[in-house]
């Protein structure tokens, strides 16, 4: 059900269907959105984006797939199938809890507390509970006002202030602290999906700075689909765990080093999915099925649960109805899961055996009217259904700025093929084209060749193109190498100027130790001559000599 072709890395295997299919406006919180909406469509299921408009006018985009007369809607991954009194249990964490506790599935001992209920009775409840705990709201979730690893009193109050006064999340539940691994699980269908979630950290190289690691691991996140919008901010935390650890900003870590920038294992707020499905203990997937049984009406549900060696089978922690894709499409290390294809197979079983095509729809031409407000909604044109095959022609000669690649673009759309064109550093043309007719894609080989009336063609190259292809045909503007050239360019200027920089806060520092020690000296100089003074006025030769300093002083007022 999870299987597929994958992208390797050193450390992560991710799906190559996916890869270079994600548009950065479907990068972090659309990213379940788009990836089931792309599974679906992909199979030749009607897609249709629309937007919906709340009392605070907050723009809300929901989406429905239709085939052959079935029809759900969806909100990010929570789909029709899903009843509404499931999502209002897993919406309130105690009666989560209760339901969970009726069917014999562990969860961690605690508290809830309502509006009404004063700091004093939390702080009573707490003790009786015993420390480390953990406060959080009722209704929440992805790890807003959760409040971890509480150690006595001092810090509860502080805890209660933050989540209750400022924060505003006056109903709230105190638990017993669970040690242990975090861990993320879906369960649909009985299947699952595993990942651990591990704490915002950096790994020291013996050469780079804690600030540079930090700002390394954020550009790596960058590029990740899934972390993109959640990079490791330097807030309080971080700046408290990093002295903890006899460290500061500016400190290089030795290598192999390991620090922890948070106590929790947020992925909010820069913590990291590791695909553990394979390696996860077959205790903690039972649990985590039973507890999706456990709720009445739940389809599809992420599951975290906490578990070590005293505690195999786990503690269920929270159950979310609406959990991201994310970490399993996109983990920083293991294989990725397919999970929108399990979506999908789930709500349209008559689709399973589709052979899906390799294409991607423009999600920016979907969005962006949404979010203007422009259209109410729209729906997608289907793709061909299918092989996709295509081809990476690389094209040489008097190519460029003779209007070669309208002409591209211009063939390729009269033979109903997608792709894209773009001009290349060395004076070459670069044209993508696909289509699920194999005898279009191979004859166009011999348009490249052919070209507009100003153009002289010397060579074509042609290699198999694996990649997923966006639907339609995009002249793009400038190739990636000529962007890259920018960037590293931009990235030498601001590390020439910050180098400059550092040898002038270099050259101020020597300049302010060399004034330091001239203070240094002149304070010991003023002391020695101090202590000289002290000795002379306290000697008897100068009580002696007193009557005749006496004397000269009387001399010199007359």
């Amino acid at each position: 059900m999870f299987g597929g072709d994958f992208i390797m890395s050193n450390e992560h295997a991710w799906l190559s269907h996916l890869t270079n299919a994600v548009p950065k406006s479907a990068f972090g919180k659309r990213l379940s959105m788009y990836t089931i909406a792309l599974e679906a469509w992909r199979r030749g299921i009607k897609v249709k984006f629309y937007r919906l408009e709340d009392p605070e006018n907050k723009l809300r985009i929901r989406y429905s797939l239709s085939y052959r007369g079935k029809e759900y809607n969806f909100e990010s991954s929570r789909g029709d199938l899903l009843t509404d009194q499931a999502y209002d249990i897993c919406e309130d964490k105690d009666l989560t809890k209760q339901y969970l506790s009726k069917s014999d599935i562990p969860v961690p001992e605690g508290k809830r507390f309502m509006e009404d209920s004063s700091d004093e009775e939390i702080v009573d409840c707490a003790h009786k509970l015993g420390y480390p705990l953990v406060l959080k709201p009722v209704s929440e979730n992805a790890g807003k006002g959760v409040m971890a690893n509480i150690q006595g009193e001092d810090d509860l109050r502080e805890a209660l202030v933050h989540v209750r006064r400022e924060l505003k999340y006056t109903d709230v539940l105190i638990e017993k602290r669970v040690p242990g691994e975090d861990f993320r699980l879906f369960v649909l269908d009985g299947l699952v999906g595993a990942v651990q979630r591990i704490p915002a950290n950096i790994v020291g190289d013996g050469e780079h700075t804690v600030q540079e690691l930090i700002d390394i691991k954020n550009s790596e996140r960058k590029k990740n689909p899934h972390q993109s919008s959640r990079l490791i901010i330097i807030d309080k935390e971080v700046q408290h765990l990093i002295r903890l650890g006899g460290y500061t900003l500016n400190s290089v870590p030795k290598h192999g080093e390991q620090i922890y920038l948070r106590e929790k294992a947020s992925l909010s707020t820069g913590g990291e999915p590791i695909d553990v499905t394979g390696e996860i203990s077959n205790e903690i997937k039972e649990t985590a099925i039973q507890s999706v049984k456990a709720i009445p009406g739940l389809a599809e549900c992420g599951v975290d649960i906490i578990s070590d060696q005293s505690n195999k089978a786990g503690v269920v922690i929270e159950m979310n109805t609406r959990p991201g894709l994310g970490p399993h499409l996109f983990p920083v290390k293991g294989q990725a899961r397919d999970i929108p294809k399990a979506f999908v197979d789930h709500y349209f079983p008559e689709t399973m055996h589709v052979e899906r095509t390799n294409l991607y729809f423009d999600f920016d031409n979907v969005i962006e009217p949404l979010k203007s407000r422009s259209m109410q909604q729209i729906e997608l044109m289907s793709p061909p259904i299918g092989k996709l095959y295509a081809k990476r022609y690389i094209v040489s000669g008097d190519v460029q700025g003779v209007g070669y690649r309208k002409w591209i673009r211009k063939q390729a759309l009269q033979h109903h093929l997608h792709g894209y064109t773009q001009n290349k550093k060395s004076g070459d043309v670069v044209v993508v084209v696909a289509g699920s007719n194999q005898d279009d894609v191979s004859v166009f080989k011999t348009l490249c060749y052919q070209g507009p009336d100003h153009a002289e063609v010397a060579k074509v190259k042609e290699k198999d193109y694996e990649k997923p292809v966006k639907m339609g045909f995009d002249i793009q503007k400038e190739s990636k190498e000529k962007s890259l050239d920018k960037l590293k360019a931009k990235l030498q200027k601001e590390k020439a100027d910050k180098e400059k920089m550092d040898q002038k806060i270099t050259q101020l520092e020597h300049e302010n130790n060399l004034a330091q020690q001239k203070l240094e000296n002149v304070q010991q100089q003023k002391e020695q001559i101090e202590q000289i003074y002290t000795v002379l006025k306290n000697s008897r030769s100068w009580r002696y000599t007193q009557p005749l300093r006496n004397i000269g002083n009387i001399t010199k007022r007359s």
